[in-house]
């Protein structure tokens, strides 16, 4: 953090002249920077790298645009830390300018001035050029020169901006590191006294009073040799939000809503000679069902738009229009939402742009109303009074019923008389992430290598990545990449044979392995064998506590959403002697700590069947919910299934299990298989 002061993420951010942002400018600090905190008496940790003196930044809000001046001073204890000498700085010119306005050594309580001698050294470089964006980023760098452990390095420099799309509006955020360290640390916010700007910290910073300073009113929060923050372990990521001050001149979020909407319906205006009306006319023409139109609009900007993030000249916030994305063959989720809009518009399917947070938005109801807490738009599409959310950065999205269930629980409709904020309400998945089958045939003996199949059932946005690596390998590079996939998995399988497919109907990556394998049997000829099966035990859950100091009434998060399916086949050979083939398994049906655990067993003609799986319901539970489901957690039985030969039966057992009783017809790769459980 401390070596990329210049590049700080800032949500406003401003172009001087274009002569001056393509540059590193150098001179002093504005006069309204404070001098920097006095050095602290704490003692740096025993091994530690470095001992921050100060790191100081300063928010100034004005007519023009917004300042953050960013300031720090380290003592280097190791020569781990010499990397800080190398400093990096990246910014937009087309939306901002940088001044550095100084660098100095301090050596035996005297400075050395880095500056007099060296000098940034500027690049375009796209930084994310490898995730498909184009951000216009000019790169400064600077080898500080000569540095030695023991030397303390000092370094500050003001970003000045206004954002060329929301620039006539204020919204930003400061933030202080949670951890405990010695130092004096300060965050500052200072505004016209005239001017409405809302602003909060966080309930640890405590109470926080503007004071006037002139004909500005400035707030600020100073740490001086800090303890770490005492995070809430396990809950979810609202209560662990800490040293935060944000700061918005946005009314609330319908002001958002009315500023953004306005850019897409600019956006996603069709003009009557568009290229793009012969598209919306070939799925008109197809079918005038909603969902098959929504269906046909969302492949074609999918299929036919590949992903880029364009960021240049100001289109951070503003969507490309639909013509230049159609043009080009490339967008953002920008460009690709206003894209999506305009066709289904067209088409008569009610649809808005909605503004998300892909980390999931936890808390965004408790902060101020403002754009950069969002890095996402997509659109909602309501056919029959159902939502769907269609997002056009996304492939392979076929189906409107395989499109998983949105992961955010906020969203920000946009709206030309202004949206509110949305809860979302969690969806647990309809289909598993992954079904992991196993086919096991041993007619040929239990001591003979069994004839096994294997087949992974695979869903979820990264298998796209993995079905187009597959697709793009040579027969023989791809074989090798499954057997190396499989080695990995099952290991006890020797493999004849791999495949791998991908079905479009049912939206899932299906890779399979046949080969010959020994399961591990123990006992005795005399006693008889018995062995367990594979996928066929589930895990006891652990429990969930946090220390006595931590909040103990917080909601613990679930990991969600989730869903892991395993089925096993397993063929044994005919009895004879005096013993019949048993199965020793329980069959469970119970949900523990906003999880369900399900697993069914049969066995009937030789044939034992297996199938188990676990889903979380809900992203969170309460205090009181974990304490009961903790206390239930001993008596979870995770013991794993057991085939075995029994001496004490006089026929062979039947043992039926409803939801297995299609057997080899069951297709684990379709919808509604017996991983939901039985009445799901």
């Amino acid at each position: 953090m401390l070596r990329s002061i210049i590049g700080l993420t800032v949500a406003a951010i401003a172009a001087n002249t274009a002569l001056a942002a393509d540059k590193v400018q150098y001179g002093k600090p504005a006069a309204w920077v404070l001098p920097t905190p006095a050095p602290t008496e704490g003692i740096a940790q025993v091994g530690a790298a470095a001992r921050t003196i100060y790191s100081d930044t300063q928010t100034r809000v004005g007519d023009k645009g917004d300042d953050i001046y960013t300031a720090w001073r380290i003592r280097l204890l190791t020569a781990d830390a010499l990397s800080i000498g190398n400093i990096a700085a990246s910014w937009n010119p087309a939306s901002g300018s940088a001044t550095v306005h100084h660098l100095r050594i301090w050596r035996d309580g005297k400075p050395i001035d880095v500056l007099k001698k060296a000098r940034f050294a500027v690049v375009r470089q796209e930084v994310n050029l490898e995730a498909s964006m184009l951000t216009g980023i000019l790169t400064a760098s600077l080898q500080t020169p000569g540095l030695q452990v023991g030397d303390e390095l000092e370094f500050a420099a003001t970003i000045h901006g206004q954002d060329p799309t929301l620039g006539d509006h204020h919204f930003g955020l400061s933030a202080l590191p949670p951890q405990g360290n010695p130092g004096a640390y300060r965050m500052r916010l200072s505004w016209p006294a005239g001017q409405t700007l809302r602003w909060q910290g966080t309930a640890d910073m405590g109470e926080l009073t503007p004071k006037a300073e002139d004909n500005y009113k400035a707030v600020d929060y100073t740490l001086r040799d800090p303890k770490s923050a005492t995070p809430t372990d396990g809950a979810p990521a609202r209560y662990n939000v800490r040293r935060l001050l944000e700061y918005s001149d946005f009314t609330d979020w319908a002001d958002v809503s009315r500023r953004m909407w306005g850019l897409f319906d600019e956006a996603s205006a069709l003009k009557p000679g568009s290229p793009l009306r012969q598209e919306i006319a070939k799925i008109a023409a197809a079918d005038k069902n909603p969902a098959a139109r929504a269906e046909a609009a969302l492949a074609l900007v999918q299929n036919h738009i590949r992903y880029v993030y364009v960021g240049l000249n100001g289109g951070n916030y503003r969507p490309a229009t639909i013509d230049e994305s159609w043009t080009r063959r490339f967008g953002d989720c920008k460009a690709k939402t206003a894209l999506l809009l305009a066709i289904l518009r067209e088409l008569d399917v009610p649809a808005e742009a909605v503004l998300v947070q892909t980390a999931g938005g936890d808390g965004l109801d408790q902060r101020l109303p403002s754009p950069v807490l969002f890095d996402h738009v997509l659109v909602r599409a309501t056919i029959g009074d159902k939502p769907y959310w269609l997002d056009g950065t996304r492939l392979g999205d076929q189906h409107l019923a395989l499109i998983p269930p949105p992961s955010f629980r906020w969203v920000l409709p946009l709206r030309k008389e202004g949206g509110t904020l949305e809860a979302v309400a969690p969806t647990a998945p309809k289909e598993p992430q992954l079904i992991g089958f196993e086919e096991v045939d041993m007619r040929e003996g239990i001591a003979k290598p069994a004839r096994v199949t294997l087949r992974n059932i695979l869903r979820g946005d990264e298998i796209y990545a993995m079905r187009t690596m597959l697709a793009s390998l040579s027969p023989e590079e791809a074989d090798r990449q499954l057997q190396s996939y499989w080695q990995q998995q099952a290991d006890w399988v020797d493999a004849d044979k791999v495949e791998w497919r991908y079905a479009e109907n049912q939206a899932a990556l299906i890779l399979t392995l046949t080969g010959r394998g020994k399961l591990e049997w123990k006992g005795s000829d005399q006693d008889g064998w018995y062995s367990y099966m594979h996928g066929a035990g589930l895990y006891a859950p652990n429990k969930r506590k946090r220390p006595k100091e931590q909040d103990q009434s917080a909601p613990f998060a679930i990991e969600f959403p989730r869903f892991r399916c395993w089925a096993t086949v397993l063929r044994l050979p005919k009895p004879n002697g005096n013993w019949h083939w048993n199965v020793a398994g329980k069959r469970m049906n119970r949900t523990l700590g906003g999880v369900a655990y399900w697993r069914g067993i049969s066995i009937n003609d030789n044939v034992v069947r297996s199938v188990q799986s676990t889903r979380s319901l809900t992203p969170e539970i309460s205090a009181e919910d974990v304490r009961t489901a903790n206390d239930l957690i001993p008596g979870f039985d995770n013991d794993m299934t057991r085939v075995e030969q029994d001496f004490t039966l006089k026929a062979d057992v039947g043992r039926s299990e409803p939801m297995l009783d299609k057997g080899d017809q069951i297709d684990w790769a379709a919808s509604n298989t017996p991983c939901q459980g039985p009445g799901k």
